[in-house]
């Protein structure tokens, strides 16, 4: 079985508990294969016919408890949280899931006017240094337009928050939490999407902490619009921070000088909850105002606005804010690899929603190692490469790099391994192009996997043409 960032796949669901001990096998091959071969089909992932066939119906049981597969994974990352004994960062955030091409989905939903697919709202774990350490919750919904469309906007917006689909902020929040130990310093990081008063109400009660990017000028306790409020604080600090380059903009990398301002305020809850003794309690908030000072013309300029009921009293605190939102970009690179950058599932076949969300909640996993593998490199470059690869694994991922067969006895760093990688993904890189991405690791990681299924094969091959040659 493979390692994914100390754990392996049996471990990861040893206490799955979905019927029989066949089932259990079966998820353990069909996840394997998922693993050496993201974005394929079941039958391209598959030894064989029969294997597929089984996997298809493993799929379409209508007996098995997909869930118990998601529930474990949550227990095994609070484990993972336990063990690491820091901070911990819980980011949450929606992305579309489009299957507009597949007319073979007969209970597809919509997700706007246009499209059909779902709505997957996720939360990862991350330690402050963005390892991703495995996904907490994970919900799926439809377009609920329809549900609403007789309402006036009154109607709309008064709505209890239960009723509406951004109570998936609080839905989350609260799975986020089940089992999660009360000494746990854990943040909920989220954008402007999460500026929900019900929600950061919700988070605060708790006594847990949130940071979220504001969007809604919202009134403080002394009468003054919160944006309004911060704007005239006077800056306590700049940094410069580096921009990374965007191609799709056409955009080099470039140095950004950012002042910084920061306050302590009150803020009081909306008209439309005054009467919710749920929610009506206003919050102790600090807010941490980012601008980039001189932006080059024609460049898109930095600002941010965030909140947070951690306390906020000196240069240190707000930066350190700034670098814990900075790492909601994580929940962007874990959508990116489970729709674009390997596992690829928008591509799913499946003709039932049900088996597709299955599906996704194993790639979701899978996306977890992808992430890790990359940033192990780029965070912890000394550690051994066994705690990612199996010995077989790591041994000949050095021999085909290096085109040697003088195997390395001992594991070598990930940080050459994941180059070693990102060699078999592309081909030679200069170093220019700096640390290698998440799609070259994927593209890599299949052929590393494809080379060691076929070494011993090869290897007996190999040998039996010596054999012969000799005789």
């Amino acid at each position: 079985m493979q390692k994914t960032n100390n754990f392996i796949i049996e471990d990861e669901f040893d206490i799955v508990d979905i019927g029989t001990l066949h089932n259990k096998k079966r998820l353990l091959i069909i996840a394997t294969n998922m693993i050496k071969n993201p974005g394929k089909s079941i039958l391209s992932q598959s030894s064989s016919r029969t294997e597929a066939k089984a996997a298809y119906q493993f799929f379409n049981n209508e007996n098995l408890d997909f869930e118990e597969i998601s529930r474990v994974h949550h227990f095994k990352t609070i484990e993972r949280i336990v063990e690491v004994d820091s901070p911990i960062l819980a980011i949450q955030d929606t992305t579309i899931i489009n299957y507009s091409s597949q007319q073979k989905k007969d209970d597809c939903s919509k997700t706007n006017q246009h499209g059909k697919g779902l709505k997957l709202h996720s939360c990862i774990a991350t330690t402050l240094d963005g390892l991703n350490l495995g996904i907490l919750h994970q919900l799926s919904l439809s377009d609920d337009s329809s549900e609403v469309a007789e309402l006036s906007d009154y109607e709309k917006k008064n709505r209890p928050i239960e009723e509406k689909q951004s109570y998936r902020w609080i839905e989350s929040f609260n799975e986020s939490m089940f089992l999660m130990p009360d000494d746990i310093d854990i943040t909920f990081v989220s954008d402007r999407e999460g500026d929900i008063y019900e929600y950061m109400s919700t988070i605060d009660s708790r006594k847990k902490s949130f940071i979220t990017r504001i969007v809604q000028n919202r009134m403080t306790s002394d009468n003054e619009r919160i944006l309004d409020a911060i704007k005239k604080e006077k800056t306590e600090n700049s940094i410069i921070i580096r921009v990374p380059r965007n191609p799709l903009k056409k955009k080099k990398a470039r140095d950004a000088e950012l002042e910084i301002r920061f306050a302590k305020y009150e803020i009081k809850c909306p008209d439309r909850l005054k009467n919710n003794e749920k929610y009506s309690k206003p919050i102790a908030i600090s807010v941490v105002y980012v601008k980039e000072k001189n932006p080059p013309e024609g460049d898109e300029v930095i600002e941010w606005f965030l909140m947070t009921n951690k306390v906020v009293s000196d240069f240190a605190s707000a930066l350190q804010i700034i670098k814990n939102y900075i790492q909601r970009w994580k929940i962007e690179r874990f959508h990116f690899v489970l729709k674009s950058g390997g596992c690829e599932v928008q591509k799913i076949q499946a003709r039932t929603m049900k088996v597709t969300i299955s599906m996704i909640m194993l790639y979701s996993i899978i996306s977890v190692f992808i992430m890790n593998l990359t940033y192990a490199a780029r965070l912890t470059p000394d550690r051994p490469c066994s705690d990612f690869f199996e010995e077989n694994e790591w041994k000949i991922l050095y021999c085909i790099a290096n085109q040697t067969n003088n195997i390395p006895d001992k594991p070598y760093a990930i940080k050459d391994a994941v180059n070693y990688i990102a060699w078999l993904g592309a081909g030679k890189r200069p170093p220019s192009d700096g640390d290698p991405g998440l799609k070259l690791i994927w593209r890599g990681l299949e052929k590393l996997y494809l080379l060691v299924d076929h070494c011993e094969v090869i290897h007996g091959y190999v040998e039996a043409i010596k054999i012969n040659g000799t005789s």
